[in-house]
Parts: C-alpha cells; sequence; structure tokens
C-alpha cells in the first residue's frame, strides 16, 4: 500500500487535481440550477415581454396598420403580455 500512498500523495500536490475532486459537487449542483430553470420556463406559454421580462407575451390579434399604409393593405400584429398588459405592434414581414 506504500506505493498508493505515495500516488495520492503526489496527486494532492497538482493543483488540476485539486479541482478534479470538486467537480462531483459542482456537476450536483449545476444539474440543480438547470432543473430549476426547466421547471422556470415550463408553464411559458410565449414570448419574453420587453417590459416584465415574463414569458407571457403573445399575439393577440392582426389588424391593417394605420393610414396610408394600411389603406394600401399592409397589416401589423398586435402583441400582448398577459402579465403586466404591455401592448406592441409590429409591421408585418
Amino acid at each position: 500500500m506504500g506505493i498508493l500512498e505515495d500516488v495520492i500523495k503526489a496527486l494532492e500536490r497538482i493543483p488540476a487535481w485539486k479541482r478534479m475532486q470538486d467537480l462531483p459537487q459542482q456537476v450536483s449542483q449545476l444539474q440543480a440550477r438547470v432543473a430549476a430553470l426547466e421547471a422556470k420556463l415550463a408553464p411559458a406559454s410565449g414570448d419574453q415581454c420587453p417590459k416584465c421580462r415574463s414569458m407571457s407575451f403573445m399575439l393577440d390579434r392582426t389588424e391593417p396598420q394605420p393610414p396610408p399604409w394600411g389603406e394600401m393593405g399592409e397589416m401589423q400584429d398586435v402583441r400582448i403580455c398577459s402579465s403586466c398588459g404591455y401592448q406592441r405592434a409590429d409591421k408585418r414581414p
């Protein structure tokens, strides 16, 4: 067993080996963080709201643009956040 103890002592002097000893704990912490983020995103029903940052910014309706473009048939999408009520109209591509 003397050789094995010498090898372990030698490895403990290497900084990279010490970091490798911490890897199982770091992996467990990262797995918990990923699970928390996935749980947070699971109920998302839309895109991220530019105002409140919740994932509830959805298309409400499509309507003609204001004159003069709407008179020529140009349309716009109106998106509303169901969390904060923020509303934005975007030109349709």
